[in-house]
């Protein structure tokens, strides 16, 4: 749990992954394979981060409530130990240090990204 919260040792293992993901999966071994292995990891790390980052900003928070208060009204059989008003929001379940873990990973293989590029594009 500690290589977690170390988030350089983490991203060391992000690009641990990419390498070990571009010596298994490349057909040839050029920087351009390389590049696109990075962009998948890369881009799964922002798109989870920024997902994290809407459901934390409370976009689905009223979607949520209505849901749950549609189906408390409609339901048959009443459940009585059920309090669908006292269950947490979907803003309240996600974590700040998941948001920024996410966001941070992904925004320094982003960089890496862009400066592979630079060097694949200058060459």
């Amino acid at each position: 749990m500690s290589v977690i919260r170390n988030k350089w040792m983490m991203l060391l293992f992000n690009v641990m992954v990419v390498t070990l993901l571009f010596a298994v999966l490349a057909p040839v071994y050029d920087l351009f394979h390389y590049i696109n292995q990075l962009f998948y990891i890369a881009y799964f790390y922002l798109f989870v981060g920024l997902l994290l980052w809407v459901i934390r900003g409370g976009f689905f928070d009223a979607i949520t409530y209505s849901f749950r208060r549609f189906s408390n009204k409609m339901a048959k059989q009443k459940d009585y130990l059920d309090d669908w008003k006292e269950k947490p929001l979907p803003s309240q379940t996600v974590e700040k240090s998941w948001l920024s873990f996410f966001l941070f990973h992904g925004s320094m293989l982003a960089l890496g990204l862009l400066a592979l590029l630079a060097v694949y594009y200058n060459v």
